[in-house]
């Protein structure tokens, strides 16, 4: 990362979809295609789910939070995830809908400081900031505790968090990625993966009924058949994301993503071990 103190860091993530889900039957809906239960969602809650194909690949890593009248999704896939979400809309009170926000992502250590904030993860609330009222949400942990900050406006916001705190180039984002094994689409979350092989454990409640895809994602873990998992690994040379890592001419570990001589890769199951030599790379602890 550039030098500098990194107690408190941002970047705009503006970019990344936002889809807003309304109508009587939106909840029900959503619960009968992603892999987390949304039943016991309230106001103020969110949760971290998967949504997927009938073959049980990723078609997104979403999370849901519950707004009283509406659901709003923050997405990685928005346009692929909108249009699986009206592939099953065919006699339900539910539309879908972008969501135009600055979105900011606020982390570090002084990160819950400088937003005067408490939330446990996935749980959200709205409150004046910088002189705008931004909604705030607790995200997957960058630098620590994480945060993301959808506003109509933004230009004093940045301001004081230029003031406050550094601001986050994508190489950055991905060294942050890389440290913590968080996946991101495209280059984790994509349809060529399921939901277990790049640990998203926690979004898949395996006590759920049924959902798209939900049978070949049960039998992944009930018979143990996740063929790759995520993992931190330092390579022993450079090398391109997408590079394939091979032993005795087959293929043990794909990089997903590459920052200097530490990446993300998929690596295979029997070999995914820390400690674990792959031949151009070790995976790390």
């Amino acid at each position: 990362m550039n030098s500098g103190r990194m107690d408190l860091a941002f970047y705009d993530r503006t970019g990344r979809g936002r889809l807003i889900v309304t109508g009587r039957e939106r909840r029900d809906l959503l619960h009968r295609l992603a892999s987390n239960s949304l039943l016991d969602l309230a106001p103020g809650k969110g949760v971290s789910t998967c949504f997927q194909t009938q073959k049980g690949r990723i078609i997104d890593w979403t999370i849901v939070l519950d707004r009283g009248e509406d659901l709003l999704l923050l997405a990685g896939n928005y346009d692929r995830l909108s249009g699986h979400i009206q592939q099953f809309t065919i006699t339900e009170d539910v539309t879908v809908r972008n969501y135009m926000a600055i979105e900011l992502v606020v982390c570090g250590p002084d990160a819950k400081k400088f937003l005067g904030v408490e939330l446990e993860p996935w749980t959200f609330v709205e409150k004046p900031l910088a002189g705008v009222k931004v909604q705030i949400t607790r995200i997957e942990p960058l630098m620590g505790d994480a945060y993301s900050i959808l506003a109509p406006d933004a230009v004093a916001l940045r301001r004081e968090l230029g003031e406050q705190g550094r601001v986050l180039d994508p190489v950055d984002i991905d060294e942050m990625r890389i440290d913590a094994v968080i996946p991101a689409w495209p280059n984790e979350i994509n349809e060529n993966q399921n939901p277990w092989e790049v640990g998203l454990d926690d979004a898949i409640a395996l006590n759920k009924g049924c959902y798209v895809g939900q049978e070949i994602i049960a039998r992944l873990s009930t018979y143990d058949k996740v063929q790759r998992r995520l993992r931190r690994v330092r390579l022993k040379e450079a090398l391109a994301e997408g590079s394939v890592l091979e032993q005795d001419g087959k293929e043990v570990a794909r990089l997903t993503t590459v920052c200097g001589l530490r990446a993300l890769a998929l690596v295979k199951s029997g070999l995914a071990e820390p400690g674990t030599d792959l031949g151009n790379a070790v995976v790390e602890a």
